[in-house]
């Protein structure tokens, strides 16, 4: 009989597996680097150049289109390869392209190289998700996932941090160099991944029809179907609000003190999602109804700061920094949900093109939402915008979980357990 082990020890169960160790190190040593640049090329951009609104939205799509435009078409065809290599070259490709920015001169110069350095990410980050499936049991994916969404939103907090101060410090050139030095380290970890697949799978990969055999693959899944278009939505609305949040803070009388404040918090609050998500794993029986759950929360907490913001409930700090840890925490406890569900509801030759489309689908709308919040700040105001995207969140929160999280209602959930019953045998 086989005893589980407390939430406390759970989580980190994973790592105890070689080859997963490896791949966590190198993906944080990667994501730390993917933010290290972050202030580095808005500094550049804003201060050193001095453009303004319109050339950050050019770096915004530079940074977004890959994902919508390249990483869907380059997961099918790297899938010959083995995922181990893709991996090293991906990181490896990476570091070269990162220190070539100590020498861009010019805007024009830098966007071709984020979009490059953006591209390459697209087809490394399904690849990754491959070599999760690979790696580690059916038993631990939840807690897999939650670690990898501990390392993401922790370097999301520490790599802007380090790549301001590495600038102060140590010049303009600094966050890129220290940036490459990462991705060429996070390749070392990674060379010494075990593999995980054949090469017949992998020979029958070089065949084509990937890309058919995996939408497929997502009409008979309902569960899956409903997770990636729930995840759309509320990346759509994050998009919408996200730009406003200085401006909304602003408004409502917080200084610039309390909105720097505000944004560690949304930091440590996902970094707490993703821990009680691995900690307390109930939720992988039915992800998506916690996803639904997440946005309920979310959505009431947006609508409050809209009221804030439209001046019609008080504003004070303690409270804005809560909700905006609130948001944070339910942003994770979406996503590691989510990442759970790809990872049940995939093979493991459909997990990187549907990693890649779920990606797109998530991205797509970066390259328009921004737009439309900052159109309707203008016509309405920011407080209004949050108070209409905490309305939709909560509305569809509320028929996601009302109707049972999935169009196939319980049956979805009774076929998801069938499935992680025999993944675990």
């Amino acid at each position: 009989m086989k005893v589980s082990a407390p939430g406390a020890a759970r989580i980190w169960q994973p790592l105890r597996e070689r080859g997963f160790r490896r791949l966590w190190t190198g993906q944080t040593l990667s994501d730390l680097a993917n933010w290290l640049d972050f202030v580095a090329i808005s500094t550049l951009i804003v201060y050193a150049w001095g453009h303004g609104p319109a050339e950050m939205a050019l770096y915004s799509a530079c940074v977004g289109l890959p994902w919508v435009v390249i990483g869907p078409w380059a997961s099918v065809r790297v899938r010959r390869f083995r995922g181990k290599t893709i991996l090293i070259l991906c990181d490896a490709l990476r570091a070269v392209i990162v220190f070539v920015m100590v020498w861009a001169d010019s805007l024009p110069v830098l966007l071709a190289l984020v979009f490059l350095k953006m591209s390459v990410s697209s087809v490394f980050d399904p690849v990754r998700q491959q070599a999760v499936k690979g790696l580690v049991g059916a038993e631990r994916l939840a807690q897999a996932t939650s670690l990898s969404g501990i390392s993401a939103n922790l370097t999301k907090i520490v790599g802007p941090m380090l790549g301001g101060i590495s600038a102060l410090w140590l010049g303009q050139a600094a966050p890129f160099v220290i940036g490459a030095s990462l991705y060429a380290l996070s390749a070392a970890m990674l060379a010494g991944l075990p593999r995980w697949g054949t090469e017949a799978r992998r020979a029958e990969r070089g065949r084509g029809g990937a890309l058919r055999q995996a939408i497929a693959h997502l009409k008979g899944r309902p569960l899956l179907r409903a997770g990636m278009v729930y995840m759309g939505l509320t990346y759509a609305l994050i998009f919408v609000y996200d730009n406003l949040f200085a401006v909304l803070a602003k408004d409502a009388g917080l200084r610039e003190e309390g909105f720097a404040l505000l944004i560690g918090c949304v930091g440590a609050g996902s970094v707490a999602g993703a821990i009680a998500a691995g900690y307390w794993d109930g939720w992988r029986h039915r992800p998506i109804v916690r996803m639904a759950q997440a946005g309920l929360l979310s959505g009431l907490v947006l609508a409050l700061a809209g009221l804030s913001g439209l001046g019609w409930l008080p504003a004070n700090l303690p409270g804005w920094l809560l909700g905006a840890a609130l948001i944070g925490y339910c942003g994770s406890q979406a996503a590691v949900p989510f990442g759970y569900l790809m990872q049940t509801e995939t093979t493991e030759d459909t997990i990187a093109p549907m990693s890649s489309l779920a990606s797109a689908v998530q991205t797509s709308s970066m390259l328009i939402a921004p737009f439309i919040g900052a159109a309707a700040a203008t016509y309405w105001s920011p407080g209004g915008v949050f108070l209409a995207a905490g309305f939709v969140m909560l509305t569809v929160g509320g028929i996601v979980w009302t109707r049972g999280a999935a169009p196939g209602g319980k049956a979805a959930f009774s076929a998801t357990e069938a499935r992680e019953k025999r993944l675990t045998l």
